[in-house]
């Protein structure tokens, strides 16, 4: 039976039985006498030799290792390396004006005023033109943002349009530079505890045997800083043959591969694997993917407490008028339900227009119909899209079942909230000790006819099942009704001849509403 650590109170206890029966004339039941003060200080020396006992007994096992130091221990002691975070970058983004003639030189630094981050030029720069003649053109040149000053992650990834200056400029180059394209390659944040330590403890389970199922997933999260994710489908196009599909940790479309980082997790794996299926006319493909946008609806019974009541009543509901972008109006169909206040929340329905069921906070209310909105639509509504009451209970659970949907793992989180990887990792909430209450949804594996008995395992699917238990673990749900999907819902498995791609499931509506 395994040793139970006792509380300080319990310690306590133990400490004055003990004194009391060695010493019978010393006070020990008093708190404030000598005897009792020395009890207490004493427990308090053995609970915290305790706590540090367990924590060094935990930290040495890779299923109860803490994050940081204890689980990238181990992970170096199985070569299992976590990912860093990766700088953003584009080819042509960059608009350098200048003399004609002028040039700048890659590793030339640049830095974006509103954030403070550098960024480097990736390629030379010589602007075009007649010396004398053209004294004001320009140069599209290649940008990365500066890993050297820290300048990494999902931050350094800018919108075209953005400005930076040069910290030294060039003779003959103007200081400003302006973005054409967005720079939306790499720029990953860098992996997250979760996924780190499920790759740490498949080392385990998965043992390297020169070339089966979890050596290829191995191999494809090894090639690139910024695949994350990896799949393997074993005599998919015949036997002896294996296909490999990568993901970016990202969310919807964003987390597919590019073509050329397909073609590098290709070319590692051939350096690596056995030759008769890497070499030329062997049976290694890694596949393109295609996001398969899926609608999700959730009603949600709340369990009677006002805590977790829906903000105003919605009975009918009301439809939108009109919607003025300017100025954030939104007009209902007919007078404002009398329980909708300011700081209330709402949610839009798409009937006509092409709403995402995420919720929004009223701002004020501007006349009998019409409120404000604190935060404007990506996607305009427009008239006849349903509006719903908003509530405690909607966003946690859609950004949980947003999270699902796009392969990360949720947690059975303490005080009854699901919680994602990705919200763990970004408020300091340690997994260690947590379940997990969903996986994250992969590409397509229908029925898991390609999942090893000792190997990688993982569903393409969504799974209702998944989604009412995601709904139904947030404390304050009584109940809870899956509306869309009306059955369980499969990624395609593309067969042969379009077998080169593979579906993946990406989020399409998502709502979650009250009933």
């Amino acid at each position: 039976m395994p040793f139970k650590i006792p509380s300080l109170s319990e310690t306590r206890d133990f400490v004055v039985a003990l004194g009391k029966a060695l010493f019978p004339e010393g006070n020990y039941g008093s708190r404030r006498s000598y005897h009792g003060r020395r009890a207490t200080y004493l427990s308090g020396a053995v609970t915290q030799l305790h706590a540090h006992v367990d924590s060094a007994k935990r930290d040495a096992h890779p299923l109860t290792a803490g994050e940081g130091k204890p689980i990238k221990d181990w992970g170096d002691a199985t070569g299992t390396i976590q990912k860093t975070a990766t700088p953003a970058r584009k080819a042509a983004a960059a608009r350098v004006r200048g003399a004609a003639g002028e040039t700048a030189s890659i590793g030339d630094q640049m830095r974006h005023e509103t954030s403070g981050l550098i960024f480097e030029l990736a390629s030379n720069v010589t602007i075009p033109g007649v010396l004398g003649v053209d004294p004001d053109s320009f140069f599209d040149a290649d940008i990365v943002a500066s890993e050297a000053a820290g300048s990494v992650g999902s931050q350094t990834r800018l919108a075209a349009g953005e400005s930076l200056n040069f910290l030294s400029p060039p003779p003959g180059i103007q200081t400003g530079v302006v973005l054409q394209l967005a720079l939306d390659e790499d720029g990953f944040d860098a992996e997250q505890f979760g996924g780190y330590r499920a790759r740490v403890l498949a080392t385990f389970s998965q043992a390297q045997s020169g070339g089966n199922q979890s050596d290829f997933v191995r191999w494809a999260l090894a090639a690139l800083n910024t695949v994350t994710q990896a799949f393997a489908y074993p005599n998919r196009a015949g036997r002896g043959t294996i296909d490999v599909v990568g993901f970016y940790n990202g969310t919807g479309t964003a987390r597919s591969l590019s073509s050329i980082d397909r073609d590098a997790v290709k070319a590692y794996i051939q350096a690596v694997a056995p030759f008769q299926i890497s070499g030329v006319g062997g049976g290694l493909r890694v596949l393109t993917t295609v996001a398969d946008p899926q609608p999700v609806e959730l009603h949600i019974d709340p369990n009677g407490q006002a805590a977790f009541a829906q903000d105003w009543d919605d009975a009918g509901p009301p439809t939108v008028l009109t919607w003025t972008g300017a100025t954030r109006k939104l007009q209902f169909n007919a007078a404002l339900p009398a329980s909708l206040r300011a700081g209330h929340r709402l949610i839009l329905v798409a009937v006509a227009s092409a709403q995402d069921g995420r919720e929004y906070k009223i701002e004020s209310i501007f006349s009998s119909d019409t409120v404000v909105l604190e935060v404007a639509p990506p996607v305009a509504p427009v008239a006849t899209d349903q509006i719903y009451s908003g509530g405690p209970l909607v966003t946690p659970i859609r950004d949980a079942i947003l999270a699902h949907m796009n392969g990360e793992i949720v947690y059975a989180g303490r005080g009854l909230t699901p919680i994602p990887a990705s919200v763990a990792a970004s408020t300091g909430v340690s997994i260690v000790g947590l379940d997990i209450l969903a996986e994250g949804i992969g590409p397509a594996n229908p029925a898991g006819i390609y999942n090893s008995a000792n190997g990688p395992s993982w569903s393409g699917a969504i799974i209702r099942a998944q989604l009412f238990g995601i709904a139904k673990y947030k404390a304050g749900v009584r109940n809870v009704t899956v509306v869309t999907p009306a059955s369980d819902y499969e990624a395609v498995d593309d067969a042969f001849p379009s077998d080169a791609q593979i579906h993946y499931v990406t989020p399409g509506a998502v709502v979650v509403r009250y009933t």
